[in-house]
């Protein structure tokens, strides 16, 4: 099976879950306490499921994005053990399977590889550029956890393009708008990777993803190739949205394995299944 159809599950359902939620969850401009008083409403019920992608909470159960409790507790200078709780799943996950929220779950990253298809018509007549970057998401991290740390308040939660779109989406369906700032963003980043350069916030500027390649550098699983079943045809080359040439996987030292998301676009393109998840030794 390609790995491809099975990432899209996953991808549908974290974005079905974020447009969910906020439906799910009650109105509070409708549950104004007058009319309460006035009997024309009963009390609003407190929902047991609410948040996004950088933390979420389900009846009780909370899930945090390492960075946003990393960021949390730099601008409170205080270590919270239930919210270091919190992270030790997205952690167990990231440190077997690497930063794979970057590909399997980040809403952000689906819609911005179903953009590729429009940047690819537009590079065939002409109009979108190649714009060559190089990676400056580690040096984002550290500039937005030093400002945060100096200024106690979290700087990455106000920009991060997947906590940004589960916040929009909330505004959407509690309060019927929408933060200009937000879908400035947004539009902006995909208007950028649109007409300049394929896939540039995931590979040269989240620090996000940035600290998640860090903590999955040692990840059990990856992609490997059999170097006997290559055929050097480079058709993993083009599928992969990093520019990384897996096809010199095992031949090359230069590799960069921490930018690797394990997407496996690479592995459903090549021809001669040369390529595949392995256990690393």
């Amino acid at each position: 099976m390609k790995v491809k159809v099975i990432r899209r599950v996953f991808q549908l359902a974290v974005l079905a879950v974020l447009i969910a939620v906020p439906i799910y969850t009650q109105n509070p401009i409708e549950w104004a306490p007058s009319r309460i008083a006035l009997g024309e409403l009963p009390p609003p019920r407190v929902s047991q499921v609410w948040g996004d992608t950088w933390s979420f909470s389900f009846y009780g159960i909370n899930i945090t994005h390492p960075l946003a409790a990393l960021e949390a507790i730099l601008a409170a200078k205080v270590v919270y053990l239930p919210l270091l709780m919190a992270t030790l799943l997205p952690l167990a996950i990231t440190l077997l399977l690497g930063r794979v929220f970057c590909s399997w779950l980040c809403p952000v990253g689906f819609l911005l590889e179903l953009n590729q298809r429009l940047r690819g018509f537009l590079r065939e007549k002409g109009i979108a550029k190649d714009v060559k970057l190089r990676d400056y998401r580690y040096h984002l991290l550290g500039f937005t956890l030093a400002l945060t740390f100096f200024f106690a308040t979290p700087v990455v939660s106000a920009f991060d393009p997947p906590h940004v779109f589960g916040r929009e989406l909330f505004y959407l369906f509690t309060y019927h708008s929408v933060s200009l700032g937000g879908i400035a963003l947004l539009i902006g980043i995909f208007a950028f990777e649109t007409l300049a350069s394929e896939r540039a916030w995931c590979r040269s500027f989240c620090p996000a993803g940035g600290l998640l390649s860090l903590l999955g550098a040692k990840r059990l699983i990856k992609i490997q190739k059999k170097k006997e079943r290559c055929v050097l045809c480079g058709e993993c080359n083009i599928a992969c949205p990093y520019n990384l040439r897996p096809v010199e996987l095992g031949i090359d030292k230069d590799f960069n394995d921490k930018t690797c998301d394990n997407c496996g676009l690479c592995r459903d393109a090549c021809p001669a299944g040369a390529l595949y998840y392995t256990i690393r030794r």
